[in-house]
């Protein structure tokens, strides 16, 4: 907390507890017998001898005891604050499920249940508003230092929640969380849904996302690959050893399953998927829970979908600087989707050059962060922002943004054939948490330089490592 960096003393028994707390935690892992334990015992006994000596300076207890008073005072207005914006989620996750209800029931919402809807967000909304209904947690705010403990406070219990997002396989930005709101009516429709976006932007954890929010169960997960066939999607026969004779059995396939158990489907890289199995495609997307599909590929036998079932597609961007092998999708498939079509975005997208990349450095931070939201050792908070930023910029030029500052790490050559600065790599958001990690991870053994520089070295494309290399060199990293 502030208060504690602002004495030097209040400083020392700070860090020698977080120092004790480090021992503690490398005691209970390692083996009691073992000389590495008695060396951690003799560490714990010599800092709590330190904070014994610090403590027994009556004026040293004094400002600690203070200092504990003003954080327990600060971290309750924290408390308050984050639970009145829970109130707020809660009052609009009631009035989504009210309206989630009747869309899967295939109805209208009654009079009772729209009265009910907009109280909740009613409601919601009151929280925000700076008049009547809102907690006084505000009015105890009386100091700026005191707004700023309130401030690290919620930023700590903002990186918590972020890292179990992240953990749970999305982060929810505001971008995110509009798509979904969005798209979740769609799929609680079984209405079918495509997720366009660059490599990395998480198009595959938001359809996932979506489907366990839809249906509750895990969603079947086809990767589009060239030699997949419609056979394999549906279903085909295998032979099989029943009562020493060997007999033909259909075994539906992971599109099938789906359609009989309710269950979502992600067709993840649709265009990589062969053009055979596309035209099926466009017939299935027509189908709703309750229709009837014919199977080919077992003499015609009737199945009737499931509640529950939904398509949900992902598709990399259509260019032709990028993606080989990836076939361009007929317009006619694509408007099967109809108005459920949703471009997934890198974080940040259409910030400038100069501004803070906020959704990145969340990003980077929830990557990293221990349970409490404290963050490793291994990483400054300098090293954070400086590679979030990085990323950020790296992920505009991928995307084609030539725009001021941009366009800096854009080759004339590729600004006149109309190419974005970066054809093949780019630190994505999944590649950055993949980078955070192994730094965090390693104990101190591989700095954040070595890890960014194991990432260029490992892209096969000469200029973008050239073009990665500026842009990282540009945020103060030591490539090479």
């Amino acid at each position: 907390m502030l208060a504690f960096d602002a004495d030097p003393v209040l400083r020392e028994a700070r860090a020698t507890s977080e120092e004790r707390r480090r021992v503690r935690r490398a005691l209970f892992a390692a083996d009691p017998a073992t000389p590495e334990a008695e060396v951690h015992r003799d560490d714990l006994r010599r800092l709590d001898e330190r904070l014994t000596g610090i403590l027994d300076d009556p004026q040293h207890r004094s400002a600690i005891e203070l200092a504990l008073d003003e954080q327990a005072r600060t971290l309750r207005i924290a408390a308050e604050s984050r639970r009145e914006s829970e109130r707020r989620r809660r009052a609009l996750e009631g009035a989504d499920a009210i309206v989630a209800r009747a869309i899967a029931g295939g109805r209208s919402l009654t009079a009772s249940e729209r009265t009910s809807a907009a109280a909740l967000r009613d409601d919601a909304g009151l929280r925000e508003d700076a008049g009547a209904g809102r907690s006084d947690w505000r009015a105890a705010v009386t100091t700026s230092a005191r707004r700023d403990v309130v401030l690290d406070a919620l930023g700590a219990l903002r990186l918590r929640e972020a890292r179990r997002q992240l953990r749970d396989g999305l982060l929810l930005t505001d971008r995110m969380t509009g798509i979904i709101a969005e798209a979740l009516p769609a799929v609680l429709r079984g209405a079918p849904v495509l997720l366009v976006g660059e490599t990395g932007g998480a198009k595959t954890a938001l359809a996932e996302h979506l489907a366990r929010q839809a249906v509750g169960h895990e969603p079947e997960l086809v990767s589009g690959y060239g030699d997949i066939t419609s056979a394999q999607l549906i279903g085909t026969h295998e032979l099989r050893a029943e009562g020493g004779a060997t007999v033909s059995a259909f075994v539906p396939g992971p599109l099938l399953r789906a359609m009989t158990e309710g269950r979502p489907v992600i067709l993840d890289e649709l265009n990589a998927m062969p053009a055979e199995f596309l035209k099926r495609l466009n017939r299935i997307l027509q189908l709703r829970p309750g229709d009837v599909l014919g199977v080919q590929e077992d003499a015609g036998r009737e199945v009737r979908i499931a509640p529950g079932f939904a398509i949900l597609a992902t598709a990399n961007e259509q260019t032709p600087h990028r993606y080989r092998g990836l076939d361009r999708l007929s317009a006619e498939l694509v408007n099967r989707f109809g108005a459920n079509a949703y471009r997934v975005h890198y974080p940040d997208t259409g910030l400038g050059y100069e501004e803070f990349p906020a959704e990145n450095a969340l990003l980077a931070a929830a990557a990293v962060a221990d349970p409490h939201g404290r963050l490793p050792d291994e990483l400054s908070v300098d090293e954070l922002l400086r590679v979030a930023r990085a990323a950020f910029i790296s992920q505009q030029v991928f995307a084609g943004e030539h725009g001021e500052g941009f366009g800096e790490f854009v080759s004339t050559e590729r600004e006149i054939d109309g190419r974005p600065g970066l054809e093949e790599a780019v630190l994505a958001p999944r590649t950055l948490v993949a980078v955070l990690q192994k730094v965090a991870g390693s104990a101190g053994s591989v700095s954040l330089d070595r890890a960014l520089t194991r990432f260029v070295e490992g892209v096969m494309h000469r200029e973008d490592r050239r073009v990665l290399a500026l842009i990282l060199a540009g945020q103060g990293f030591r490539i090479g």
